[in-house]
C-alpha cells in the first residue's frame, strides 16, 4: 500500500519493523511506547514515527458493503490488557446502532445474529475501516490502519490501561479513547 517500503524477503538489508510475534519480549522489557521502540533502529530513528501515508491504496470500496455502515473491530493477538470482544461489540452496537452495523472478524469467525467481515488483506482491512462511518477499535493493527486512513474522522480506541499504556497507538486527529 505504500512506494516507500518494499515488501519481499527478509535476507539482505532489511529493517525488521514488525514486532509480533518475535519481538514482542523485548517491546514489553523495554517499556518504551510503540513508536520509540519500533523506530529505534539507527538508520530510521529521525523518520515520522506518526504519519503513516498509504500512498498505493486505492479508493475502491469493498463490494458488498453498504454505502453507510458502522464498524467495531474488537479483536487482536497482542494485548497485555484483554478487553472482552463481546462487551465491546455489545457496547458499540448500542451507541452506532443495529443497521448496517458490521464486526470485524478474525478468519473463521463468525458471531450468530451479527454481520461479520473477514478481511481477506491488509488492504482490504485498511479499506474497510476508511470507509466506516463509525469505527470502534481495540489496541491492535486496526487502529494502526485507521491512523492512516481515518485521520480527522472519529475512531473510538478502547486502549491498553496501567503498566501496558505505553503499548498504546500514537495519539491521531479523531482518535477518542473509550474509557
Amino acid at each position: 500500500m505504500t512506494s516507500y517500503v518494499k515488501a519481499g524477503h527478509r535476507q539482505g538489508d532489511i529493517i525488521d519493523l514488525e514486532i509480533w510475534p518475535n519481538r514482542y519480549e523485548a517491546f514489553i522489557k523495554s517499556k518504551k511506547t510503540w513508536h520509540d521502540f519500533v523506530y529505534s533502529h539507527p538508520e530510521i530513528k529521525g523518520a515520522d514515527k506518526t504519519n503513516i501515508i498509504l500512498d498505493r491504496l486505492d479508493s475502491e470500496r469493498i463490494k458488498g458493503m453498504p454505502e453507510k455502515y458502522n464498524l467495531v473491530a474488537p479483536f487482536g493477538i497482542s494485548q497485555s490488557d484483554k478487553r472482552n470482544p463481546i462487551e465491546i461489540i455489545v457496547e458499540a452496537r448500542k451507541q452506532m446502532g443495529e443497521k448496517d452495523f458490521y464486526v470485524l472478524c478474525p478468519e473463521r469467525l463468525a458471531i450468530s445474529g451479527l454481520n461479520c467481515y473477514t478481511a481477506p488483506t491488509i488492504a482490504d482491512m485498511a479499506k474497510i475501516i476508511r470507509d466506516a462511518d463509525g469505527f470502534w477499535t481495540i489496541n491492535s493493527s486496526p487502529v494502526i490502519l485507521a491512523s492512516a486512513v481515518r485521520r480527522g474522522k472519529e475512531t473510538i480506541f478502547y486502549p491498553e490501561r496501567g503498566a501496558s499504556e505505553v503499548q498504546n497507538v500514537w495519539r491521531f486527529d479523531g482518535l477518542v479513547r473509550a474509557d
